[in-house]
């Protein structure tokens, strides 16, 4: 039975030591000094990024020899990008790259120069994140339309989220039932761990769920809504060591601060850390942080005017384990 979590954080109820803007928090450890990252992945010690403005975007790396771009990567738009492993457990990086037109491809990269694009995923549909590769299995978003032109419309009986095992056919895996209810079908975030597939359903009401990759044990939680003076969306998700689903949220409301929410979702327990920016004539505009991975048990966040850190997650909502 699935299981679903609905999670309310008003900003004026939440009650936070509060830092300095742009500032990481006193535990944290910067990994990559001044890094600005509008996506972020990590996996196995290794760190990408995405930097820069599209279409002049470029991928970069962190590693134990240092940070340097991508090699080869191109300077382009990266609407999104994941590192997992292959067939053979090698580290790989995947990632929808855009040109100048209206497409985008799937690629996958070693890091160490070579490139190739991903095909077969899709009939009259788009691919809507980057896949996700873990070893014989690949999980993916797709957008699907019926007719052309102007007669071009969403098609949520094809959309959603699908695995692909080695060469088998894709199998397309159940919404939470509010997403469904909501007909919430767009999934711009995918992640994949061993035999737990986790994603984001997006419209209005964002949907972060987890469940296998035979579509069993399904976990969700309403993450983002946009909706009269409110506007929140996901700018993170990622599955770390135990199944545990991480989401990273920038939410608005009209007269609070923005606030970048960090949630933590394991078993029947929704954690959250609320990162506020400062009140008065200073005031921050953007987000305390804008992007977010996770490699095992370590939580990564792109901190704006510090670079990427090592966060060490302080939750000020907790709940028990259920």
């Amino acid at each position: 039975m699935a299981l679903v979590f609905k999670r309310a954080i008003p900003v004026s109820l939440v009650l936070v030591v509060l830092a300095a803007p742009g500032a990481a928090a006193a535990a944290d450890t910067v990994v990559a000094p001044g890094a600005q990252a509008q996506r972020l992945t990590a996996l196995d010690g290794t760190i990408v990024w995405v930097t820069g403005t599209a279409p002049r975007q470029r991928l970069v790396q962190r590693t134990a020899a240092g940070i340097a771009p991508v090699k080869g990567a191109p300077v382009a738009a990266y609407r999104s990008i994941d590192l997992g492993r292959d067939r053979r457990n090698r580290l790989v990086l995947t990632y929808l790259r855009c040109g100048t037109g209206a497409g985008c491809r799937v690629y996958r990269d070693d890091l160490l120069g070579r490139r190739a694009s991903i095909r077969g995923l899709t009939r009259r549909c788009e691919v809507s994140s980057a896949p996700a590769l873990w070893r014989e299995r690949i999980a993916y978003g797709l957008a699907c339309h019926t007719g052309s032109g102007r007669t071009k419309r969403a098609d949520p009986r094809r959309s959603g989220l699908y695995v692909k095992t080695r060469s088998g056919s894709p199998k397309r895996l159940p919404r939470p039932r509010d997403a469904v209810r909501f007909g919430v079908h767009h999934v711009p975030w995918v992640d994949l761990r061993g035999t737990r597939v986790a994603a984001l359903a997006a419209d209005i009401y964002q949907y972060a769920f987890s469940q296998t990759t035979g579509g069993s044990r399904r976990q969700s939680f309403l993450a983002a809504a946009s909706e009269g003076e409110t506007t929140e969306h996901v700018g993170g998700l990622a599955l770390g060591s135990g199944s545990v689903l991480w989401t990273l949220v920038r939410s608005e409301h009209t007269g609070d601060p923005s606030q970048a929410v960090i949630f933590r979702h394991t078993g029947g327990c929704l954690d959250s850390e609320a990162m506020v920016n400062p009140r008065g004539p200073d005031e921050a505009t953007g987000f305390r942080a804008d992007a977010l991975a996770v490699d095992g048990r370590t939580l990564y966040l792109s901190v704006p005017g510090t670079g990427i850190v090592a966060h060490g997650f302080t939750p000020d909502r907790t709940c028990a384990p259920g």
